[in-house]
């Protein structure tokens, strides 16, 4: 029923201005997100492109065009257990992208949610799926969030919701629990990685014997996929938007740089942490925790020049 009423152009995406704008209603931060023109780059070439990423690389931001010199690609959630196979013919590449708040958890352990499998062995996986399996697993297609964005989602209702965030924020100096300003109040951020302390944040110490850990995770990882079949297998970390814009918060742990830079690292990777860090330009979405299309484009530069 979202769907639908939302290609009628009866309601209206309730994430048009942003995920953190959405969350905070503060209309300091209400700006359209960028529409990024998508180049138009035919199939071509002998490369085949798997990353498992996370709402980055998400297909309303990312699609096969972005690329150059694919004959096919495939993008899944990094936390989903995912089964493939591997055409030898081709040049295959895998990127495994996280941003920079999740990448602690996930690698206490080596990263193997991707699995290479044999045709014959995908077939008998999914015929195993049985009827009461299907029946036990089937969810209920109901979601209270988006029962309300269905009935708020409107802009007579969001100018009704800046009111009270207006209210709250100068007055009680109250915002939403899910967003944070950087200490300059210019810039609009996620709560989960810009609080002082806590796996997920920007500004939690990190001891040297764990970072050593997830490198020797990370090289594992890296043997892993190529043992499988891979020609090329990259990391991508993509940096918080706290960790550019909101460093007057607190003492940043350098986390992305940490991992970087580590002598014993043997996985390659994208750094995109240098060009952000250096930037003058603001390179995410005003009330957005992701990339706008230039920062996005600072990223495809860099993978579209290894493939």
């Amino acid at each position: 029923m979202a769907k639908w009423l939302h290609e009628k152009g009866i309601t209206q995406d309730d994430y048009r201005y942003g995920d953190l704008y959405r969350m905070s209603n503060l209309a300091k931060f209400k700006a359209p997100l960028e529409q990024c023109p998508v180049p138009q780059n035919p199939p071509s070439g002998n490369t085949s492109l798997i990353i498992m990423g996370d709402s980055f690389t998400e297909k309303e931001r990312l699609e096969k065009n972005h690329f150059k010199g694919l004959n096919s690609y495939n993008r899944f959630f990094i936390t989903d257990t995912i089964q493939v196979k591997l055409d030898t013919s081709k040049r295959n590449v895998l990127i495994i992208e996280t941003v920079e708040r999740h990448f602690r958890e996930r690698f206490t352990v080596p990263y193997m949610n991707l699995e290479v499998a044999e045709n014959e062995t995908i077939k008998q996986l999914e015929k195993e799926k049985s009827l009461a399996e299907q029946i036990l697993n089937y969810e209920v297609p109901y979601n209270t969030e988006r029962h309300e964005s269905i009935l708020f989602s409107s802009d007579f209702f969001l100018t009704l919701k800046e009111w009270k965030a207006w209210l709250n924020w100068k007055l009680f100096d109250r915002l939403d629990e899910k967003v944070m300003l950087s200490k300059d109040e210019e810039y609009l951020l996620y709560q989960v990685d810009a609080q002082p302390s806590g796996i997920n944040s920007c500004f939690d110490k990190i001891s040297e014997k764990e970072i050593q850990l997830m490198v020797d995770n990370l090289n594992k990882t890296y043997q892993f996929y190529k043992n499988a079949g891979f020609d090329e297998v990259y990391l991508s970390i993509i940096p918080n938007k706290t960790s550019i814009l909101g460093r007057d918060l607190g003492e940043y742990n350098h986390l992305i740089e940490r991992i970087q830079k580590n002598s014993a690292l043997k996985m390659p990777f994208f750094d995109i942490y240098t060009p952000y860090h250096n930037s003058k330009k603001v390179l995410y979405e005003k009330g957005d925790s992701h990339w706008n299309c230039e920062g996005k484009q600072m990223w495809l530069d860099l993978v579209n020049a290894k493939l």
